[in-house]
Order: structure tokens, then C-alpha cells, then sequence
């Protein structure tokens, strides 16, 4: 698994470099692309979504913000929350990155039937919630 892990992330490093987005990281546009979804959410639903931890994700959100591909705003119902907007310059690079993550995810996924692609997603749970399990992990 760690050799498909690691051809994914060097084919989508080298996707993004071809296409001039090799200023952000795929992490960075995961952001990015949920936010194309449903702008405004807390930095805890995007950890959750993602399944990232929390630290991890205010890192990339910081390094976001300082390039100017989003604003965080804090909540008008709890002054202590903050909402995290896409900007006109990150609604831009979620509109290239799109269609490179589609092409990814039909890379990944060619050759293989419906049931074969259920079949692989449900095992790859399976082994993440071991994982959890095994190492009292809250992801």
C-alpha cells in the first residue's frame, strides 16, 4: 500500500507542476475543492471531512491565507469561530485543479468495475478503522 500511496502522491506533485500549481500542496487544494462545495465551513468540518487533524489543518489553512487563497471570518453567532471563504484567486486555482483531480481519480480507478472499486474502498475503511482502532486514533 505504502508504493500505491507514494506513485499517487508523486503523480499528482507532477500533474500539478505541469499545470503551474506547484506553489500548493494536493493537501492545500483538498482544501480548496471542499470549499468549492460548500464555502464558509469551520475548520473543524474541513479536519472532519478530510480526515486530517486539526493542527494539520490550521497549518495548511495559515499557509492558504497568506498566499491569498482564502479568508478566514469569524462566525456572526460565536465570535470565536472562524468560517473559511474561498477568495476570487483560490476560486481560480480550484477551477484548474478540478479537472486534474477528476483525471486522477479516472487514472486510479481504470480497468476496474463498480463492484471491484466498492470492494476496494470498503477494505481501504476497514483497514483504516483497524488502524484507529489499534492506535486509539480519532481521525
Amino acid at each position: 500500500m505504502a508504493l500505491t500511496a507514494s506513485a499517487y502522491r508523486s503523480a499528482g506533485q507532477k500533474t500539478l507542476k505541469v499545470h503551474g500549481c506547484d506553489n500548493i500542496t494536493r493537501e492545500q487544494l483538498g482544501i480548496l475543492l471542499l470549499l468549492t462545495l460548500g464555502d464558509g465551513l469551520y475548520q473543524t468540518q474541513i479536519a472532519n471531512i478530510l480526515g486530517k487533524d486539526r493542527p494539520n489543518i490550521t497549518r495548511m489553512i495559515d499557509v492558504l491565507e497568506t498566499n491569498g487563497f482564502i479568508r478566514r471570518e469569524k462566525d456572526e453567532n460565536n465570535r470565536r469561530i472562524l468560517k473559511v471563504y474561498l477568495t476570487e484567486k483560490g476560486k481560480e486555482r480550484a477551477n484548474v485543479a478540478k479537472p486534474l483531480k477528476d483525471r486522477m481519480n479516472a487514472a486510479q480507478y481504470k480497468g476496474m468495475t463498480d463492484d471491484e472499486i466498492i470492494t476496494l474502498v470498503t477494505l481501504l475503511r476497514r483497514v483504516r478503522k483497524n488502524i484507529e482502532e489499534e492506535y486509539d486514533l480519532n481521525m
